[in-house]
């Protein structure tokens, strides 16, 4: 019985799968009644569908994910200004039989970009709460890039012929909600975060909606625009992958907190980065060819802007080769390479103006049943717990490192010996107060052994390091979960 109904929830029918699937029956539905010509109310219900079904499941997971409600009730509220928008422009067609530019419809179009932009900034704020400056510059290369080509090809054109300074601030405010969401969707992207099955639906719906707005914009100046046209099947196709996006089960991940403090350098991304730098100096070429005059200014503080950005991104890349070559991996602490150079330089700095150094050698004990135990997926976290709790024991302006595999040191200029004593006895009551979760629902408590030893006692850093090693040993030895100094 059991099994008959495990097979029959495997067969189940997501909500996300109905949105993907309802999407080509809406279209061809649509397109049906338009190329017949009758039931013009069912046409604008078929096409305001995907708005709305994008609408109802945001309210559906506000309702009933807490987590995710600040986030889905501004979506909502955006395919809800898109939705009324919708539906004031068709009924002011059917009523006056042509629409007037711009109309009261316009304010439910250009009200639902910022508020699309702000759910998406809520998404980025969770995913990376601090500051991540690489995918910032990342997102700005791509917004500059574009941004460029949407001035020079659309906002540019459509001021010149526009007539009214009202009517070109309207027509203007499209391209550049436009660039709200590159801007904004460049940075939810390219950002630092797991990549969900969600987060790739929102992203092909951002490129569907750029895609459309370019393309209406481009053919509305060229005055080849009419209603019906396969544009309509492209925003409709966007509405529902929304809809999808956000009924899906993955959709809790997109906020969930990146582990990364930056994206990773990936091929594809910077092949997107060196695209988005030359779009301006390659646009000016080819309309330089073309007998065509740019905006020469705009196209030099653009090229000037995304050259200042690459630089930044490269000086930042650099700082973070740098900063991977002294950081250990897992921890996040600095590497052994690195603690040891620095050990040199302070006690050769305190043998010249005679002041104390400590060394501190920790050693977590029994890890090896904890990796027999738990497998190395539970060492990590032992090894990463402990490292949180290390952070948080030490003094301000020590220097904590992974000095082996489950081996730690911290070196604390100008300790003297009762107050290296006093830290590393506070580091062992603090690291073993408290169990520690190796796996899901399976906690085990973590002790770990101290050696010290310290300046001016010792004044070379290799003896430092072999009095506090043998002093470490001698812990072990003594029954562990306790300190010993070489003193």
């Amino acid at each position: 019985m059991s099994n008959a109904v495990s097979a029959v929830a495997a067969r189940r029918v997501a909500a996300w799968h109905l949105c993907l699937g309802a999407a080509p029956i809406a279209i061809a539905a649509y397109y049906l009644l338009v190329h017949l010509g009758i039931l013009p109310g069912t046409q604008v219900a078929l096409y305001v569908s995907a708005n709305a079904a994008f609408a109802g499941a945001a309210l559906v997971v506000a309702r009933r994910d807490r987590e995710l409600r600040p986030i889905m009730l501004l979506l909502a509220a955006s395919g809800l200004a898109s939705v009324a928008a919708d539906i004031t422009f068709y009924f002011l067609a059917l009523v006056d039989g042509e629409v007037a530019y711009p109309s009261i419809a316009d304010v439910g179009y250009l009200a639902a970009y910022p508020l699309m932009a702000a759910g998406l900034l809520l998404i980025i704020r969770r995913r990376t709460p601090g500051w991540d400056g690489a995918s910032a510059i990342d997102a700005a290369i791509v917004a500059v890039g574009v941004g460029y080509l949407v001035f020079e090809h659309i906002v540019a054109p459509t001021i010149q012929v526009t007539s009214g300074t009202f009517t070109q601030l309207v027509s203007a405010a499209y391209p550049v909600g436009d660039l709200m969401l590159i801007m904004v969707g460049a940075r939810l992207i390219l950002g630092a975060g797991p990549r969900s099955s969600a987060l790739r639906l929102i992203g092909g719906y951002l490129g569907l909606v750029l895609f459309a707005d370019t393309m209406y914009s481009i053919q509305s100046l060229a005055g080849t625009y009419h209603v019906a046209n396969y544009l309509d099947a492209i925003w409709m196709t966007s509405g529902f992958l929304f809809a999808a996006a956000v009924l899906h089960p993955s959709a809790p991940k997109l906020i969930a907190r990146s582990n990364a403090v930056t994206p990773d350098a990936t091929t594809g991304r910077l092949v997107v980065l060196a695209v988005a730098a030359v779009t301006a100096p390659a646009s000016l070429l080819i309309q330089h060819l073309g007998g065509r005059r740019p905006h020469v200014v705009v196209a030099a503080v653009v090229c000037i802007g995304l050259f200042l950005l690459v630089l930044a991104r490269m000086a930042g890349l650099v700082r973070l080769q740098r900063l991977a070559a002294i950081t250990d991996g897992l921890t996040g602490l600095r590497s052994r390479r690195y603690f040891e150079e620095t050990l040199r330089h302070e006690v050769d700095r305190a043998a010249r103006h005679g002041d104390p150094v400590g060394l501190l050698l920790l050693d977590i004990d029994h890890f090896k049943q904890v990796n027999d135990t738990y497998g190395h997926g539970g060492g990590d976290r032992v090894l990463i717990e402990v490292t949180h709790r290390l952070r948080a024991l030490v003094r301000p302006g020590d220097l904590a490192a992974r000095y082996g595999g489950e081996e730690f040191a911290v070196l604390l200029p100008g300790a003297t010996p009762e107050e290296t004593l006093e830290v590393a006895d506070r580091i062992r009551r603090g690291i073993g107060g408290a169990p520690i979760a190796v796996s899901d629902g399976v906690l085990r408590a973590v002790t770990v052994s101290v050696g010290a030893a310290g300046v001016p006692a010792l004044r070379d850093a290799d003896e430092l390091v072999l009095a506090a090693d043998r002093a470490l040993y001698a812990a072990k030895n003594a029954g562990r979960d306790r300190v010993a100094s070489a003193a």
